[in-house]
């Protein structure tokens, strides 16, 4: 099973929240709020085939679906840095306003050496944490 088979399901459902959430803020415009509709069906038809299997592992097994999208959202998140720190670095030497790169910078930074460790002691104790996990999960 591809990360994105995996992450179609939560990653769409949570966009959904959103937008609906974003569709009863008063001020926006009808426009935006339309053009996020627009955006979110366009994805939801171009992955609408891993979105409906996600959903069926859902139903079927709701408890190792979760498990699973713990372990894929940690995959993606490092993808994601890997797309997010070039564009956020040519973001920073062109941006006009200072207070932007000394926010963005250390958030950016921190965020990264904190995804990095926490890899990392993963890494080291995927075995015990999958057990952690499992025991949560079925409460056993």
């Amino acid at each position: 099973m591809t990360l994105l088979e995996v992450v179609a399901f939560p990653v769409l459902f949570i966009w959904f929240v959103g937008l609906l959430l974003t569709l009863f803020r008063r001020d926006l415009e009808s426009h935006w709020k339309f053009f996020f509709f627009l955006v979110f069906c366009f994805y939801l038809v171009q992955f609408f085939p891993e979105f409906w299997e996600g959903v069926a592992r859902w139903k079927e097994n709701p408890k190792a679906e979760v498990l699973l999208w713990i372990s894929a959202m940690g995959n993606s998140i490092y993808v994601f840095l890997f797309f997010l720190w070039p564009l956020v670095l040519i973001r920073i030497y062109y941006s006009a306003s200072n207070n932007l790169s000394k926010t963005l910078i250390p958030a950016l930074a921190y965020g990264t050496v904190l995804y990095w460790a926490l890899f990392f002691l993963w890494t080291i104790y995927s075995k015990e944490f999958n057990v952690w996990l499992h025991q949560i999960f079925t409460n056993k």
